[in-house]
């Protein structure tokens, strides 16, 4: 009985086989099938041939990876486990997944605690999450290779932003901790921090941590610290320095108009510049700020430097000689007020002797004007001679032995 049972089992199989599509499902197929399918190919069991090719079991691998696309990826890729794990590459299908054993059958027999995260994922485990347990990141997963990397997957929850900063958390947090913040490289903005900038906290400039559109002209911070209330402009760094709000970086050599020299240096900028004045308003000429300071008073007009040096008030420098009247011997030491007793823009003084020294002849004029045929700078009277009871003659004889005079 059991002989004729086999040869008609074989009879079938044969009239079956040589009929229709080589992928056509069968009633002996059916018939001979191992056992009921797992829960997740439970759609599949009255189509065989879906995963099956008839008699051709090497073809298994190749169906599995026609609908199991990603991990056929990963093969390819060698990335994930079916990618990273060599056996997982290389062996078929079923080694590691064996169907026909029921509803309750699990196809994926992983040994969690055979699992390396290290070299058999795409996800490498560091900081907190080394001692996260599995279920807290797949959660619900029904294939682990579908679990999300990125950080606000898990992270919703503690994301104090809300979402502003977008999901790369590992721009500025660690996998260590995570209050714990990665050192942001500024300088990789169009803003590089500078001077005290370095130690301002984000939120100092990003206040309710608006980061992204964050103004960067000085004003938008510092508008309560401008003591000229928006007078100079807003460029403020044309003035002040990040270092400190108080250093002032003005160079005023570039004000082709008015290079500060001497005591002008000394100055504080609001000693010439009133707090609210915009710098050029600043007056250039030097009786713009030295009016209480011109003895006369306006007389002598109002270019004070033709006397006048930066380095000090009183006078420094003249070149008298510039006025065809050189100064030599004991003029060089009388004082100006000593030959100008007024503005010199309103009363010219001649440069004759005669113009100055009038009291100072004795002579009463009787020898004319030109003094300084017989006297001379260095001193008016005529040396060892008694200027009373010297004659015209006489002194002339003396003075010039060789004009003649006298003899």
């Amino acid at each position: 009985m059991r002989r004729i049972w086999r040869l008609a089992l074989i009879l079938a199989l044969a009239l079956v086989s040589g009929a229709g599509p080589a992928h056509a499902e069968t009633v002996i197929e059916r018939l001979v099938s191992p056992g009921p399918l797992s829960r997740g190919h439970a759609k599949l069991e009255t189509r065989c041939n879906a995963c099956h090719l008839s008699f051709k079991r090497t073809a298994q691998p190749a169906q599995c990876l026609t609908c199991h696309r990603g991990v056929a990826r990963d093969r390819t890729s060698r990335t994930r486990f079916h990618g990273l794990t060599p056996k997982a590459r290389t062996a078929p299908c079923r080694d590691c997944h064996t169907e026909h054993k029921g509803l309750g059958h699990r196809l994926a027999q992983l040994d969690i605690k055979a699992f390396n995260h290290q070299t058999q994922s795409a996800y490498r485990l560091t900081g907190g999450h080394v001692r996260t347990k599995c279920a807290a990141c797949h959660k619900g997963m029904v294939r682990f290779r579908e679990t999300p990397q990125a950080c606000a997957a898990c992270h919703t929850r503690q994301d104090v932003h809300k979402g502003r900063l977008g999901p790369q958390c590992q721009s500025c947090h660690t996998t260590g901790r995570w209050g714990q913040l990665l050192s942001f490289d500024h300088n990789r903005t169009r803003y590089p921090l500078t001077g005290a900038h370095r130690t301002t906290p984000c939120l100092g400039c990003h206040a309710k941590e608006q980061w992204h559109g964050t103004p960067t002209a000085c004003v938008s911070c510092h508008l309560e610290k401008d003591v000229h209330r928006g007078a100079s402009g807003p460029r403020c760094a044309d003035c002040h320095l990040t270092t400190n709000w108080r250093a002032i970086a003005f160079k005023h050599e570039r004000v082709a108009a008015f290079p500060l020299r001497g005591a002008h240096r000394t100055l504080t900028c609001i000693d010439c510049h009133a707090r609210t004045a915009r710098p050029v308003a600043a007056p250039v000429a030097c009786v713009g700020c030295h009016l209480k300071d011109d003895v006369h008073r306006g007389a002598d007009g109002p270019k004070c430097a033709s006397c006048h040096s930066q380095s000090t008030w009183k006078v420094a420098k003249f070149d008298h000689a510039k006025t065809g009247f050189p100064l030599v011997g004991l003029h060089a030491r009388v004082t100006c007020v000593g030959c100008h007793p007024k503005s010199v823009n309103t009363v010219k003084v001649g440069n004759r002797c005669i113009d100055c020294h009038k009291k100072d002849d004795v002579h009463a004029g009787t020898f004319g004007t030109v003094c300084q045929q017989c006297h001379n700078p260095g001193g008016f009277r005529i040396p060892g001679v008694p200027h009373m009871k010297t004659t015209w003659r006489s002194r002339m004889a003396r003075d010039f032995p060789r004009s003649g005079v006298g003899n």
